[in-house]
């Protein structure tokens, strides 16, 4: 025997369903000690409820809550300013941090044109024949700064891509 659920037994109680479910759901009660108990706790607690008499709102009640949602929307309406404050002050800083980064990305491009236009191959420039040679060379002052400015250059990566160290390197020859 299945027992019956809380919604058709309140269902019942209060003259909810049909006809034919409700002689069913009185045939259940009739041979179910719990359905049945649940049946009387639902039409004491109705019996309950129907003597309760609620009790009046002071005559101040309605002062005192127009007052408090009075206030409420005055300090929501203070919330919702500094809302849009902060909210302003953060897209301001977002179009200053744009700029910055747009501006320096001009001049980082300009640098690179302007250093590409400068450097002109020379041909007659002496390789040395060993890159070992190169190497314990110093670099004179001059050629240090000229590569400390070009350092821009190298975060271009157009000009990066395109170069190949290997190529400019001697190459060993066979026997």
């Amino acid at each position: 025997m299945k027992c019956l659920e809380r919604e058709k037994l309140f269902q019942l109680i209060h003259g909810m369903l049909e006809p034919q479910p409700a002689e069913e759901a009185r045939a259940h009660l009739a041979a179910c000690g719990e359905c049945s108990r649940m049946a009387e706790e639902y039409q004491r607690l109705d019996a309950a409820l129907d003597d309760w008499i609620a009790a009046e709102p002071s005559p101040w009640f309605d002062a005192r809550l127009r007052a408090r949602v009075a206030s409420a929307t005055a300090r929501d309406s203070w919330f919702r300013l500094g809302r849009v404050r902060v909210l302003a002050a953060a897209v301001a800083a977002v179009v200053v941090i744009l700029a910055v980064v747009v501006f320096h990305h001009q001049q980082v491009v300009e640098n690179h044109h302007s250093v590409i236009s400068q450097q002109q191959p020379n041909p007659a420039a002496a390789q040395p024949s060993e890159p070992t040679e190169a190497l314990r060379q110093p670099v004179p002052p001059d050629e240090q700064l000229k590569m400390d400015e070009n350092l821009s250059l190298l975060e271009d990566y157009d000009v990066v891509s395109n170069f190949d160290a290997l190529s400019e390197l001697p190459q060993a020859k066979d026997n």
